[in-house]
């Protein structure tokens, strides 16, 4: 009857020692063309930090946050690039949230790892630039909305998974909203190329941890 538990307790350990480690997603959009801005500067702004930490809300829960991605992407596409002017990055929300789904509960379904939840994410941002040369103004708004399901009881790895590919999701939709905005709304903002030496992204706040650049 021991050599039984051993030989159980071994097969268990084993199991869980082969299980993948959850990794986050590595945050990079360099490769994506850079817009260049006509203003002296560019400054974000983080308003979606209020953010529950209690369910639904989980995305405090894991690295990097959705903000973080945000400014990473503002760090990697848009330049101040001109003499005079300025520009603000605004993240209005950035969230996720866990939600249920229904599960049948029939013979067959005893047999059938089903999806149990799933991950819902939304950002929002808002870019606004100024001229003191002649008052104009550039604003445009972009939002995005992605989910991602989960297997019920899901490991730590496949929470980490679904995360990233919400993470994703959300950023390549949101940039495409994004950039078509600018072009859309704030085409006296922008520049062929840098006039200028580039400036870097100025944050009101620090990020919530360092981004890891590959």
């Amino acid at each position: 009857m021991k050599n039984r538990l051993l030989l159980a307790l071994l097969v268990v350990l084993a199991a869980c020692s082969s299980e993948p480690r959850p990794e986050p997603i590595k945050l990079d959009y360099s490769n994506l063309e850079k817009i260049y801005l006509n203003t002296a500067d560019l400054r974000i702004i983080n308003r979606s930090q209020n953010v529950p930490q209690w369910a639904p809300y989980i995305g405090h829960k894991f690295q990097p946050k959705l903000a973080d991605a945000i400014y990473r992407w503002a760090g990697d596409r848009l330049k101040a690039a001109g003499n005079l002017g300025h520009a603000t990055l605004i993240i209005k929300d950035a969230n996720v949230t866990e939600q249920p789904l229904h599960m049948e509960s029939d013979f067959e379904s005893m047999f059938t790892r089903q999806q149990g939840s799933k991950y819902a994410g939304r950002v929002e941002v808002s870019l606004e630039a100024q001229s003191p040369t002649d008052g104009s103004i550039g604003i445009t708004t972009a939002h995005a909305v992605f989910s991602v399901t989960l297997p019920e009881d899901p490991k730590d790895f496949e929470k980490q998974d679904a995360y990233n590919h919400l993470v994703s999701g959300l950023m390549t939709d949101l940039n495409k909203e994004l950039e078509n905005g600018i072009k859309a709304h704030m085409s006296n903002f922008l520049l062929s190329g840098p006039r200028n030496e580039m400036q870097t992204p100025k944050a009101d706040s620090r990020l919530a941890y360092p981004i890891e650049i590959q």
